[in-house]
Protein backbone atom coordinates (compact mmCIF):
# COMPACT_ATOMS: atom_id res chain seq x y z
CA UNK A 1 0.00 0.00 0.00
CA UNK A 2 0.80 3.48 -0.98
CA UNK A 3 1.69 5.70 2.06
CA UNK A 4 1.26 9.66 2.65
CA UNK A 5 4.50 10.36 4.96
CA UNK A 6 4.71 13.24 6.97
CA UNK A 7 7.46 16.12 6.44
CA UNK A 8 7.65 15.46 2.60
CA UNK A 9 7.51 18.67 0.37
CA UNK A 10 3.98 19.68 -0.60
CA UNK A 11 3.11 20.48 -4.49
CA UNK A 12 0.78 23.60 -3.72
CA UNK A 13 -1.16 23.99 -6.93
CA UNK A 14 -0.28 20.61 -8.25
CA UNK A 15 -3.94 20.22 -8.99
CA UNK A 16 -6.29 22.88 -10.02
CA UNK A 17 -8.47 24.47 -7.48
CA UNK A 18 -11.80 22.46 -7.45
CA UNK A 19 -14.54 21.64 -7.50
CA UNK A 20 -14.22 20.31 -10.40
CA UNK A 21 -17.97 19.99 -12.37
CA UNK A 22 -18.92 17.40 -14.70
CA UNK A 23 -21.59 15.28 -15.97
CA UNK A 24 -22.86 11.25 -15.77
CA UNK A 25 -20.99 9.68 -18.63
CA UNK A 26 -19.01 12.58 -19.09
CA UNK A 27 -15.16 12.43 -18.60
CA UNK A 28 -12.61 14.67 -16.52
CA UNK A 29 -9.39 15.55 -16.90
CA UNK A 30 -6.53 16.05 -13.73
CA UNK A 31 -3.92 18.03 -15.54
CA UNK A 32 -1.23 18.53 -13.37
CA UNK A 33 0.20 22.11 -12.64
CA UNK A 34 3.73 22.56 -13.00
CA UNK A 35 5.21 19.06 -12.58
CA UNK A 36 8.06 17.89 -12.20
CA UNK A 37 10.64 17.04 -14.45
CA UNK A 38 9.84 13.16 -15.56
CA UNK A 39 10.71 10.23 -15.84
CA UNK A 40 9.17 9.96 -12.51
CA UNK A 41 10.06 7.21 -9.83
CA UNK A 42 6.34 6.77 -9.05
CA UNK A 43 3.13 8.39 -9.62
CA UNK A 44 0.42 7.65 -7.34
CA UNK A 45 -3.90 8.54 -7.51
CA UNK A 46 -6.04 8.15 -5.42
CA UNK A 47 -10.20 8.80 -5.05
CA UNK A 48 -10.57 9.20 -1.36
CA UNK A 49 -8.51 6.90 0.40
CA UNK A 50 -8.55 4.22 -2.49
CA UNK A 51 -5.57 4.14 -4.72
CA UNK A 52 -7.22 3.76 -8.47
CA UNK A 53 -3.88 4.16 -10.59
CA UNK A 54 -0.19 3.73 -9.77
CA UNK A 55 2.95 3.98 -11.77
CA UNK A 56 5.95 1.53 -9.77
CA UNK A 57 8.03 0.14 -12.92
CA UNK A 58 4.64 -0.95 -14.08
CA UNK A 59 1.26 0.53 -14.59
CA UNK A 60 -1.43 -0.63 -12.18
CA UNK A 61 -5.00 0.45 -12.55
CA UNK A 62 -7.59 -1.05 -10.08
CA UNK A 63 -10.68 -3.08 -10.39
CA UNK A 64 -13.73 -0.48 -11.66
CA UNK A 65 -11.50 1.67 -13.53
CA UNK A 66 -9.92 -0.40 -16.09
CA UNK A 67 -10.85 0.82 -19.51
CA UNK A 68 -11.77 4.24 -17.99
CA UNK A 69 -8.33 5.70 -17.39
CA UNK A 70 -5.59 6.80 -19.30
CA UNK A 71 -2.27 8.21 -17.95
CA UNK A 72 0.05 10.71 -19.31
CA UNK A 73 3.41 9.62 -18.06
CA UNK A 74 5.28 13.09 -18.97
CA UNK A 75 2.90 15.02 -16.61
CA UNK A 76 1.50 12.77 -14.45
CA UNK A 77 -1.84 13.84 -15.74
CA UNK A 78 -4.62 11.95 -15.57
CA UNK A 79 -8.21 11.18 -17.26
CA UNK A 80 -11.00 9.74 -16.04
CA UNK A 81 -14.14 8.55 -18.32
CA UNK A 82 -17.74 6.79 -18.00
CA UNK A 83 -18.29 9.65 -15.03
CA UNK A 84 -20.85 7.76 -12.51
CA UNK A 85 -22.42 9.72 -9.64
CA UNK A 86 -19.96 7.02 -7.50
CA UNK A 87 -17.05 9.20 -8.73
CA UNK A 88 -17.48 12.64 -7.32
CA UNK A 89 -15.25 13.18 -4.20
CA UNK A 90 -11.82 13.98 -3.24
CA UNK A 91 -9.09 13.31 -6.00
CA UNK A 92 -5.19 13.55 -4.67
CA UNK A 93 -1.97 12.79 -6.89
CA UNK A 94 2.10 12.24 -5.54
CA UNK A 95 4.67 11.92 -7.68
CA UNK A 96 7.55 11.09 -6.88
CA UNK A 97 10.87 12.67 -8.46
CA UNK A 98 14.33 11.39 -7.81
CA UNK A 99 14.97 13.91 -4.80
CA UNK A 100 11.62 15.24 -3.75
CA UNK A 101 7.55 14.26 -3.80
CA UNK A 102 4.77 16.77 -5.00
CA UNK A 103 1.57 16.25 -3.36
CA UNK A 104 -1.35 17.78 -4.89
CA UNK A 105 -5.63 17.77 -4.40
CA UNK A 106 -8.55 18.24 -5.85
CA UNK A 107 -12.18 18.04 -5.82
CA UNK A 108 -15.02 16.04 -8.23
CA UNK A 109 -18.32 16.55 -8.28
CA UNK A 110 -20.89 14.93 -10.69
CA UNK A 111 -24.25 15.43 -11.87
CA UNK A 112 -27.08 13.94 -13.19
CA UNK A 113 -27.89 16.05 -16.28
CA UNK A 114 -31.29 18.17 -15.61
CA UNK A 115 -33.97 17.09 -18.09
CA UNK A 116 -37.60 16.73 -18.72
CA UNK A 117 -38.80 19.49 -16.09
CA UNK A 118 -42.53 19.90 -15.65
CA UNK A 119 -44.86 21.47 -13.58
CA UNK A 120 -48.60 20.20 -12.44
CA UNK A 121 -51.55 21.71 -10.83
CA UNK A 122 -52.93 20.56 -7.89
CA UNK A 123 -56.12 20.34 -8.07
CA UNK A 124 -56.04 20.59 -11.81
CA UNK A 125 -58.66 23.30 -12.14
CA UNK A 126 -57.88 26.21 -9.82
CA UNK A 127 -60.95 28.25 -7.96
CA UNK A 128 -60.99 31.86 -6.38
CA UNK A 129 -60.75 31.61 -2.85
CA UNK A 130 -59.42 27.44 -2.74
CA UNK A 131 -56.16 26.97 -2.61
CA UNK A 132 -53.90 25.11 -5.59
CA UNK A 133 -50.38 23.59 -5.30
CA UNK A 134 -47.95 24.13 -7.95
CA UNK A 135 -45.33 21.39 -8.65
CA UNK A 136 -42.31 21.05 -10.50
CA UNK A 137 -40.63 17.57 -11.44
CA UNK A 138 -37.06 16.88 -13.13
CA UNK A 139 -34.86 14.42 -13.73
CA UNK A 140 -31.45 15.05 -13.06
CA UNK A 141 -29.23 16.48 -10.07
CA UNK A 142 -31.31 19.61 -9.17
CA UNK A 143 -28.73 21.67 -7.26
CA UNK A 144 -31.44 25.40 -6.84
CA UNK A 145 -34.69 25.87 -7.55
CA UNK A 146 -36.42 29.56 -8.73
CA UNK A 147 -40.00 30.43 -9.48
CA UNK A 148 -41.13 33.43 -11.03
CA UNK A 149 -44.55 34.74 -12.53
CA UNK A 150 -44.88 36.60 -15.69
CA UNK A 151 -40.90 37.23 -15.88
CA UNK A 152 -40.81 38.70 -12.28
CA UNK A 153 -39.68 36.99 -8.88
CA UNK A 154 -42.34 35.80 -6.48
CA UNK A 155 -42.84 37.71 -3.30
CA UNK A 156 -42.43 35.77 -0.39
CA UNK A 157 -45.84 37.63 1.24
CA UNK A 158 -48.03 36.18 -1.78
CA UNK A 159 -46.55 32.57 -1.38
CA UNK A 160 -45.62 29.56 0.19
CA UNK A 161 -42.60 27.79 -0.62
CA UNK A 162 -41.94 24.21 0.62
CA UNK A 163 -40.19 21.03 -0.12
CA UNK A 164 -36.79 22.62 -0.85
CA UNK A 165 -38.68 25.30 -3.16
CA UNK A 166 -40.49 22.24 -5.21
CA UNK A 167 -44.16 23.53 -4.16
CA UNK A 168 -45.32 26.80 -4.54
CA UNK A 169 -48.68 27.17 -2.81
CA UNK A 170 -51.19 29.71 -3.10
CA UNK A 171 -53.74 29.48 -0.11
CA UNK A 172 -56.81 31.84 -1.10
CA UNK A 173 -56.45 32.43 -4.86
CA UNK A 174 -57.15 36.10 -6.03
CA UNK A 175 -58.23 36.66 -9.82
CA UNK A 176 -54.65 38.81 -10.14
CA UNK A 177 -53.16 35.46 -9.07
CA UNK A 178 -53.52 34.04 -12.89
CA UNK A 179 -50.30 34.11 -14.80
CA UNK A 180 -47.51 32.23 -16.32
CA UNK A 181 -45.84 30.84 -13.56
CA UNK A 182 -42.31 29.53 -14.77
CA UNK A 183 -39.61 27.24 -12.92
CA UNK A 184 -35.65 27.27 -13.02
CA UNK A 185 -33.46 24.67 -12.39
CA UNK A 186 -30.22 24.19 -12.66
CA UNK A 187 -27.23 22.52 -10.94
CA UNK A 188 -23.53 22.90 -12.29
CA UNK A 189 -23.79 21.33 -15.55
CA UNK A 190 -27.20 22.48 -16.95
CA UNK A 191 -30.20 24.65 -16.54
CA UNK A 192 -33.85 24.39 -17.60
CA UNK A 193 -37.10 25.92 -17.71
CA UNK A 194 -40.58 24.73 -16.83
CA UNK A 195 -43.70 26.97 -17.60
CA UNK A 196 -47.64 26.22 -16.30
CA UNK A 197 -50.17 28.79 -17.19
CA UNK A 198 -52.72 29.54 -14.68
CA UNK A 199 -56.09 29.97 -15.03
CA UNK A 200 -58.39 31.10 -12.17
CA UNK A 201 -62.16 30.08 -12.28
CA UNK A 202 -64.45 32.64 -11.00
CA UNK A 203 -68.23 33.80 -11.18
CA UNK A 204 -70.54 33.98 -12.45
CA UNK A 205 -70.50 37.90 -11.26
CA UNK A 206 -71.67 41.38 -11.62
CA UNK A 207 -74.28 40.06 -13.81
CA UNK A 208 -75.91 42.80 -16.38
CA UNK A 209 -79.09 43.23 -18.44
CA UNK A 210 -79.23 45.79 -20.98
CA UNK A 211 -82.49 46.82 -23.06
CA UNK A 212 -85.43 48.88 -22.91
CA UNK A 213 -87.99 49.05 -20.25
CA UNK A 214 -90.59 50.13 -21.90
CA UNK A 215 -91.83 48.63 -25.80
CA UNK A 216 -94.78 49.19 -28.05
CA UNK A 217 -96.72 46.59 -29.41
CA UNK A 218 -95.65 44.39 -32.24
CA UNK A 219 -92.22 46.11 -31.79
CA UNK A 220 -88.56 44.53 -31.87
CA UNK A 221 -86.96 44.63 -28.76
CA UNK A 222 -83.86 43.51 -27.76
CA UNK A 223 -82.39 41.96 -24.63
CA UNK A 224 -79.17 41.38 -24.05
CA UNK A 225 -77.19 39.51 -20.65
CA UNK A 226 -73.86 39.67 -19.65
CA UNK A 227 -71.49 38.26 -16.74
CA UNK A 228 -68.01 37.79 -15.42
CA UNK A 229 -66.88 34.64 -15.19
CA UNK A 230 -64.14 32.37 -16.65
CA UNK A 231 -65.04 29.26 -17.89
CA UNK A 232 -67.94 31.17 -19.83
CA UNK A 233 -71.22 30.69 -18.31
CA UNK A 234 -74.32 29.44 -18.66
CA UNK A 235 -77.46 31.38 -19.62
CA UNK A 236 -81.34 30.72 -18.40
CA UNK A 237 -83.89 33.12 -19.19
CA UNK A 238 -87.04 33.45 -16.78
CA UNK A 239 -90.42 35.49 -17.63
CA UNK A 240 -92.90 35.30 -14.99
CA UNK A 241 -91.38 32.44 -13.64
CA UNK A 242 -91.07 30.05 -16.54
CA UNK A 243 -88.34 29.44 -17.87
CA UNK A 244 -88.08 30.56 -21.65
CA UNK A 245 -84.43 30.67 -23.54
CA UNK A 246 -81.23 29.62 -22.81
CA UNK A 247 -79.17 31.97 -25.02
CA UNK A 248 -77.20 35.51 -23.83
CA UNK A 249 -79.98 37.61 -25.45
CA UNK A 250 -83.38 37.81 -26.57
CA UNK A 251 -84.33 39.64 -29.72
CA UNK A 252 -88.06 39.28 -30.86
CA UNK A 253 -91.60 40.87 -31.81
CA UNK A 254 -93.40 42.42 -28.57
CA UNK A 255 -96.50 40.62 -27.25
CA UNK A 256 -99.05 41.39 -24.93
CA UNK A 257 -97.74 38.07 -22.91
CA UNK A 258 -94.12 39.75 -23.15
CA UNK A 259 -94.27 42.16 -20.45
CA UNK A 260 -93.23 40.95 -17.10
CA UNK A 261 -90.09 40.60 -15.39
CA UNK A 262 -87.08 39.25 -17.29
CA UNK A 263 -84.72 37.15 -14.67
CA UNK A 264 -81.09 36.16 -16.62
CA UNK A 265 -79.60 33.31 -14.44
CA UNK A 266 -75.89 32.48 -15.16
CA UNK A 267 -74.58 28.89 -13.82
CA UNK A 268 -70.53 28.34 -14.12
CA UNK A 269 -70.22 24.47 -14.45
CA UNK A 270 -67.06 24.71 -12.92
CA UNK A 271 -66.70 26.91 -9.93
CA UNK A 272 -70.58 25.23 -9.12
CA UNK A 273 -72.07 29.20 -8.92
CA UNK A 274 -74.57 30.80 -9.83
CA UNK A 275 -76.23 34.60 -9.91
CA UNK A 276 -78.72 36.67 -11.77
CA UNK A 277 -80.31 40.06 -12.80
CA UNK A 278 -83.87 41.05 -12.88
CA UNK A 279 -85.28 43.89 -15.92
CA UNK A 280 -88.64 45.03 -15.75
CA UNK A 281 -89.89 44.98 -19.29
CA UNK A 282 -93.95 46.78 -20.12
CA UNK A 283 -95.05 46.27 -23.86
CA UNK A 284 -97.88 48.96 -24.24
CA UNK A 285 -100.89 49.05 -26.98
CA UNK A 286 -100.33 52.03 -29.74
CA UNK A 287 -104.39 53.72 -30.26
CA UNK A 288 -104.77 55.77 -33.24
CA UNK A 289 -106.41 59.14 -33.00
CA UNK A 290 -109.07 60.05 -34.75
CA UNK A 291 -110.88 63.34 -35.53
CA UNK A 292 -114.18 63.85 -35.35
CA UNK A 293 -115.80 66.52 -37.16
CA UNK A 294 -119.49 67.99 -36.28
CA UNK A 295 -121.63 69.52 -38.83
CA UNK A 296 -124.35 71.42 -38.19
CA UNK A 297 -127.75 71.37 -40.78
Amino acid sequence: MFLFLPGLTNGVGLLPDGPLNRAVGGTVMFTTVNPPESPFVSVSWRSGVKTIFLLNLVNTTSPGYEGRITFFPSTGSLELRSLSLSDSGEYSVRITAVTEEFDGRTTLSVYERISNPSITSSPKEAIEGNSVNLTCDAAGSVFTRKWMKDGSDLTQADFILQDNNRVLSIQRLKKTDKGEYSFKISNPINSMEAKHDLVVNYGPENVQIEGPSEIHLHQTFLLNCSAESTPSASYTWILNGSEMWNTTYIEKVAEPADSGDYICLTENSLTGKTSYAVHGLTVTAVFESFLFVHVSQ
